[in-house]
């Protein structure tokens, strides 16, 4: 409009050209997105225009008289140049404005991610945090159902009875071990997890571990075969209950997804050539089940990762797994394929402990025929029972006394002496820590040198006499 306005204003002249890629396009834009704005430049024109051209208003050269024959090339060329160049400083002005409105809105909204994810974080970590309290406080009551099942199968029972005992035996110890899956992956997950390490004998352990799902799959119709490609070494170093729970887990797979066919572990290994004192053991363990989809696969080792037919997983085993043989500096893959079967490969590296260098160790006398004086803390009446029934089966000549917390004990050891003290960690009145700090400050040396074990209630049946 700029153009056309001036040249025909000032020079008299048309240009034809202007209109055409001018004054059409800006005039739809207008109409398009400025309906009030196109009707007051209609009422502008309707005014102006009859105006200047009858009545020679403002005293314009309207009929060309004195500009008609003037050169006005160069005037328009510079002043298009003007054009375009206000045209592309308006242009960048409106392009940075709204470069710099989708900065701050990028920024505003990160930092609503971050708030976002920061929640996320505190969300998951109570999750997590309410799973591993719930998992312990179940563990309470669940370790009392336990020691109760194994003293009533001590006794002479019915066929009936016998076989509803162990029915309940299995199914605690299947609660006992989702639970302890849940306790060890939060572990795993805030980076808790401390490994066990002890000599042990290898042969022993691996048969032990294979032979405690043995009953299972023969229940189930299934053909159980251990192999043993070479010989191991007598005695390594290594976390001997871990590596027993990476086994259990994946022989347990293979059972409840095998329902026909046979289950095979295959243990072998070599000595590493780089070091004679290292072992790298391999397990494989292989079933003719129903196999991993291809799906499945991509996120076996993630957590929850489980098929729809699974029954009694929620998805943690092969995952604590994967994270326990990082922690050893193992490693784990499997082959499969769907309703012809699956095979889990283990690769660990274990020090070898040469047999010179074993301490020898002390002979053991009869637990049976001891005789020791025995004070248990706890404040939970039902652990107190089922401990001290277990240890009366096992010690016959021992005396035990019970104490409810640790102020309670610490008053009774003040005035009795005692062999072995059982201290609860988690009571009222007094903790089980600070009690055993007040015992080991007495100055009685006996008493402070008694064998006193402090543990945590929800974790005392893996102690062993």
């Amino acid at each position: 409009m700029a153009y056309f306005t001036y040249a025909y204003i000032l020079y008299g002249k048309f240009f034809n050209f202007t209109v055409l890629l001018y004054i059409i396009p800006v005039v739809l834009l207008i109409i398009i997105r400025y309906h009030k704005l196109v009707l007051y430049a209609i009422l502008y024109i309707a005014i102006t225009v009859p105006t200047i051209i009858y009545f020679d208003y403002f005293g314009y050269d309207l009929g060309g008289i004195y500009n008609y024959d003037r050169d006005i090339y160069n005037e328009f060329f510079y002043f298009t140049v003007i054009m375009i160049m206000i045209y592309l400083i308006v242009l960048l002005t409106a392009r940075t404005n709204l470069v710099k409105y989708i900065i701050e809105d990028l920024k505003a909204k990160n930092i609503e991610l971050e708030e976002s994810r920061i929640k996320l974080k505190k969300l998951q970590i109570n999750k997590e945090s309410f799973f591993a309290i719930m998992s312990h406080e179940i563990r309470t009551p669940l370790n009392a159902i336990k020691g109760i099942s194994d003293i009533l199968k001590s006794n002479d029972h019915t066929d009936e009875n016998k076989h509803l005992l162990e029915l309940m035996d299995y199914s605690s110890n299947h609660l006992l071990a989702l639970v302890n899956n849940i306790l060890d992956f939060t572990k795993l997950n805030d980076g808790a997890f401390s490994l066990q390490y002890s000599s042990f004998d290898l042969n022993s352990a691996l048969n032990s571990s294979f032979r405690m799902n043995e009953r299972l799959a023969v229940e189930k119709g299934l053909v159980f075969n251990f192999v043993l490609k070479n010989t191991l070494p007598n005695k390594v170093y290594g976390d001997k209950n871990r590596i027993n729970q990476i086994i259990l887990n994946l022989l347990n797979n293979a059972i409840e997804h095998t329902e026909e066919g046979e289950i095979e572990m295959i243990v072998g290994g070599k000595y590493n050539p780089n070091d004679e004192q290292e072992f790298n053991l391999t397990i494989q363990i292989s079933d003719t089940g129903s196999g991993i989809s291809k799906e499945l696969g991509t996120r076996l080792f993630q957590k929850y990762a489980t098929t729809n037919s699974s029954t009694h997983s929620v998805g943690l085993g092969l995952t604590i797994s994967k994270g326990l043989l990082d922690l050893m500096h193992g490693q784990i893959r499997f082959e499969s394929e769907p309703n012809k079967g699956t095979s889990f490969f283990i690769d660990l590296p274990l020090p070898i402990i040469a047999e010179n260098e074993l301490e020898s160790e002390n002979s053991q006398s009869d637990f049976k025929l001891t005789t020791l004086n025995i004070l248990i803390v706890d404040d939970n009446k039902i652990n107190l029972m089922v401990l001290e029934k277990q240890l009366k089966n096992k010690l016959k000549n021992s005396t035990i006394t019970s104490a409810y917390n640790g102020l309670e004990a610490l008053n009774i050891v003040k005035e009795n002496d005692f062999d072995l003290i059982l201290m609860d960690v988690l009571m009222p009145v007094m903790d089980g820590i600070t009690a055993t700090q007040h015992i080991r400050g007495l100055d009685n040396t006996n008493k402070k040198n008694s064998s006193n074990h402090s543990f945590d209630r929800k974790c005392w049946r893996k102690r062993t006499l």
